[in-house]
């Protein structure tokens, strides 16, 4: 390393936090303009290169002028849940950046098919001419970042082919390459179709919510949302409720549990599920009732929409007086023996009225 190299070292070791600081700012900006534009991503990370690095690369190129013509000392990488998210991040960086086109480069088209972990964007970035005016981003208007965006399938290969040292085509067997050519493609296979069922279940969403369901709809996640929100009956009740047990109705939907309660209880359709509620309606309000005296000295709190279903599973279970299955619904919401007693003598309450 001659003089000038080791003036870039020592140069970098002087500036090396505001270098920290830029990519750290950069990642906090990413992560609130993504949120703005409402793209969910996997995950922001950001880092800045150390020091013994630096001193590794430029011995392998010594012929850097100056520290500005390294441009990966600040590094900000963003994952993606899928794909085609890697083109939306992408338009908001190059839209928010100023992009160094020279030394940025889209992998997705450049390499290889069989280097699937390194289909990624590389944009070497620098704060655009407006935001560089700003005070809390004008210490960085002469430093350069890279930004990564990759899928999360596409960052696991990068990942594990980091970990086993795959990197050269020349020195590994051919067999070996083989099959890892195999697992690109199956990788990439997987990324399409991510984005495939989740376009599918979107379409889904969208002509469940544009007609009201039929009786004879499967419950799932998305009929049961939309039941909740749009039934007529099911909101009045969840009203009634909420205001006996001193509850503010929330558009917040539990419905992994619910969902797992139903099936437990043989309840697959969303007409047997409305007929139950209108059939044990009384019995739901008795439930409320209770509960309310328990509440009565506490304040007003939240409950998402659906707290009638949820009672209402309680009297299913309280009145079949099947103690096992008592037993297994209070072990699948994580209550008590206390509460599988109750639930026992509730259900017994209940049944006695209906025949006296």
């Amino acid at each position: 390393m001659d003089l000038k190299d080791g003036g870039l070292v020592k140069d970098f070791e002087l500036d090396r936090a505001r270098y920290e600081s830029f990519a750290a700012t950069v990642s906090g900006l990413l992560e609130r303009l993504l949120k703005a534009e409402e793209i969910g991503v996997h995950s922001i990370s950001f880092r800045c290169k150390e020091v013994a690095s630096l001193e590794k690369k430029i011995t392998a190129k010594p012929s850097y002028p100056s520290l500005a013509h390294i441009t990966d000392l600040a590094g900000v990488r963003v994952i993606t849940h899928y794909s085609d998210d890697v083109d939306r991040v992408a338009l908001l960086v190059e839209s928010e950046f100023s992009i160094d086109a020279e030394n940025s480069i889209d992998k997705r088209i450049a390499l290889d098919p069989d280097r699937f972990g390194y289909l990624s964007l590389h944009y070497v970035a620098s704060m655009n001419a407006d935001r560089s005016k700003l005070r809390e981003y004008s210490a960085f208007r002469d430093l350069k970042v890279e930004i990564q965006v990759r899928s999360i399938l596409q960052h696991t290969w990068a990942e594990i082919e980091h970990d086993i040292g795959y990197k050269s085509t020349v020195q590994v067997p051919r067999h070996i390459r083989r099959k890892f050519s195999r697992l690109a493609g199956l990788l990439e296979l997987a990324d399409q179709e991510f984005v495939s069922i989740r376009t599918d279940l979107d379409v889904y969403e969208s002509s469940v919510q544009a007609e009201e369901s039929s009786d004879d709809a499967l419950l799932d996640k998305i009929t049961y949302t939309s039941y909740v929100l749009n039934n007529d009956d099911c909101r009045a009740l969840d009203e009634v409720v909420a205001k006996t047990c001193r509850y503010n109705l929330v558009e917040i939907i539990e419905t992994e549990k619910c969902l797992a309660v139903c099936a437990l209880l043989e309840i697959s359709t969303l007409g047997v599920l409305g007929r139950h509620l209108i059939e044990n309606r009384t019995a739901v309000l008795q439930r409320a009732e209770i509960v309310a005296e328990s509440r009565a000295e506490l304040p007003f709190s939240d409950i998402g929409r659906g707290v009638c279903v949820f009672f209402l599973l309680q009297v299913i279970v309280a009145r079949s007086q099947d103690l096992e299955l008592t037993k297994a619904y209070c072990t699948l919401n994580d209550w008590s023996e206390e509460f599988v007693t109750y639930l026992m003598e509730f259900g017994a309450t209940l049944n006695s009225r209906i025949n006296t």
